[in-house]
């Protein structure tokens, strides 16, 4: 397994070519208290949907994410050497993240760290045979996939539990949609031109919900 190299700092337009309708995030804002630490908080998505009660501290290794993330405090950091004190957090998240370490399980651990006892860890990915429709060669392999994430998670969790998907929410519907879905998604572009519209992806992938005990 490979880590997929992050690039948000070198090509930032490919991030923010789209964005998913709906996603884990408000999947997992409603169950959250606070203090909460977003790990790879990006622009902001879940904070943008916490209530005005719920403490909220992001953390990004990328300048470009957190320059166009509106919320505050956010920390430029590395998820693998947090700068915070153990037992900090009563939530923990690593939304669609994980994937850019070659060994994910050092920031799972970090993460289980700063978590205080009783604490919720969230962390999120999709399968290799996401996209069927348009990627249906596979997504390669990367460090943290739905088919490893639950057993990566538990090198540092005892209770752990896992939300799979595996359907369709939305449509593409466009041209332009679904080139700047290719975009972002590092499908092909040809596969964009060759999409009969309205294009409905299987959508395959895991939310993994841990307790620290």
């Amino acid at each position: 397994m490979t880590a997929l190299p992050p690039d948000y700092d070198s090509d930032p337009a490919r991030w923010a070519s789209w964005a998913s309708p709906q996603d884990v995030h408000e999947m997992i804002a409603p169950e959250l208290a606070g203090p909460v630490l977003d790990i790879g908080c990006g622009e902001g998505r879940l904070a943008s949907l916490l209530g005005d009660g719920v403490a909220w501290i992001g953390v990004d290794s990328s300048p470009a994410q957190l320059a166009v993330n509106p919320y505050r405090p956010a920390v430029l950091a590395d998820m693998r050497a947090l700068p915070f004190r153990d037992g900090a957090f009563a939530e923990v998240t690593h939304l669609w993240c994980l994937y850019h370490l070659t060994d994910p399980m050092v920031a799972v651990g970090e993460a289980a760290r700063v978590l205080r006892a009783g604490g919720r860890y969230y962390a999120s990915t999709a399968a290799r045979d996401n996209d069927p429709e348009i990627m249906f060669e596979g997504y390669p392999p990367s460090s943290f996939d739905a088919e490893e994430a639950v057993s990566i998670v538990a090198s540092a969790f005892e209770e752990v539990e896992a939300e799979r998907w595996n359907r369709a929410f939305f449509p593409l519907e466009t041209p332009d949609e679904v080139r700047a879905y290719c975009r972002h998604n590092f499908v092909p572009a040809d596969r964009a031109e060759e999409a009969d519209l309205p294009l409905w992806l299987t959508k395959r992938g895991v939310l993994v919900r841990a307790t620290k005990l």
